[in-house]
């Protein structure tokens, strides 16, 4: 006699109100946020501007804030979110006791790129040690061969680094995986 067992309506009624909390959770709005994303392709080494990026609405803590300001040391795709790990150290500064020249250095360099320099001289003689270098600002976009940058260099390298610039006879290395 199935007929008189008792329905399970306290169930049912449990299972439809989780139901319509799950759905009146979904409806409530979730913060959100501007953030930029690129419009175009924009090549390692660039510098940044609002025109690049195009801000879209993401869920609030999903990227972390960037702004569209510094030197990049990736590259970016179109459609790609800027975060602050793809930025150069924009604000190189010159360090305490360092000076900074104007060397011709290979392309693709960025704020931020660690280099060694080697000085050379007149003669076949032993080299001195290279010397460690951080570059400032290059000063063109990082794709052409025999461009120039400011690199900043320790102030007591500084003649040695100026004199074997001078005379043609500086390289500047970069670590391969740079």
């Amino acid at each position: 006699m199935m007929w008189f067992a008792p329905r399970p309506y306290l169930k049912w009624a449990g299972a439809a109100a989780i139901v319509g909390v799950s759905w009146l959770i979904q409806l409530i709005p979730s913060p959100v946020t501007l953030h930029p994303f690129a419009t175009m392709d924009i090549p390692a080494g660039a510098e940044l501007s609002e025109e690049l990026f195009e801000y879209r609405e993401i869920p609030e803590g999903l990227l972390p804030a960037a702004a569209a300001h510094g030197i990049l040391a990736v590259s970016l795709s179109r459609g790609d979110p800027l975060t602050p790990a793809v930025l150069a150290g924009a604000d190189a500064g010159v360090p305490d006791g360092w000076w900074a020249l104007e060397l011709e250095t290979p392309p693709g360099l960025f704020a931020g790129s660690q280099v060694l320099l080697v000085a050379g001289g007149d003669e076949p003689a032993p080299a001195a040690g290279p010397i460690p270098g951080i570059v400032i600002r290059p000063m063109a976009d990082g794709r052409e061969p025999g461009e120039r940058a400011l690199i900043a260099v320790p102030g007591e390298q500084l003649a040695r680094v100026s004199t074997a610039s001078a005379y043609g006879t500086l390289t500047v290395a970069v670590a391969p995986g740079r």
